[in-house]
């Protein structure tokens, strides 16, 4: 009778493990862009007084690696512009189970256990730009939890997050021009 409490406990566990692996990536685009004219790409530029953190340089230096395995090249001129952004986000999750009762052949349902928890989420967004139209062509999302003892991702973490981003962008630099 324990049995099944055990492996439903072990079940959910081995889910969530899974599930704080892997971040969770949403985009989208522009469907009336023409991406095969997009040859060169370029960071935009920190506004005054501002400077790159750590962090900063880590989503840069992976982006960087996946737009250049696309066949984009860095420009001081871009064709598409690159903005990105990372949050986190305090959140709480609330669990209900009933618990079951009884005896000698009567059960019933005795209400409610709550398991509350609070964990912290981190969100990377990166947003590709048409320069010269100034318009959103591509915006990418990866969320995850990320670990309760107050750190920041580690760089092998921003690495992960934005390969799984940019596993949603199915475009290639077009031909470069002649």
């Amino acid at each position: 009778m324990r049995l099944l409490p055990c492996l439903f406990i072990a079940g959910s566990m081995a889910l969530l493990s899974g599930c704080a692996s892997q971040p969770q990536v949403t985009s989208d685009y522009d469907h009336s862009a023409n991406f095969t004219q997009y040859h060169t790409y370029g960071f935009a530029t920190e506004t005054a007084g501002q400077y790159q953190t750590l962090t900063g340089k880590y989503i840069q230096s992976a982006i960087k690696q996946q737009m250049e395995q696309r066949g984009y090249k860095a420009s001081a001129t871009p064709d598409l512009l690159v903005y990105s952004s990372a949050m986190k986000q305090n959140k709480v999750q609330v669990n209900d189970a009933p618990v079951p009762v009884g005896r000698r052949g009567y059960a019933g349902w005795g209400g409610y256990n709550q398991t509350v928890w609070s964990y912290t989420e981190g969100t990377l967004t990166v947003d590709l730009v048409d320069s010269k139209k100034k318009q959103l062509v591509w915006r990418g999302t990866a969320s995850n939890t990320l670990s309760s003892d107050g750190k920041p991702a580690s760089q092998a973490q921003i690495q992960q997050a934005v390969t799984a981003l940019f596993a949603t962008y199915s475009f290639q630099a077009g031909p470069a021009n002649r």
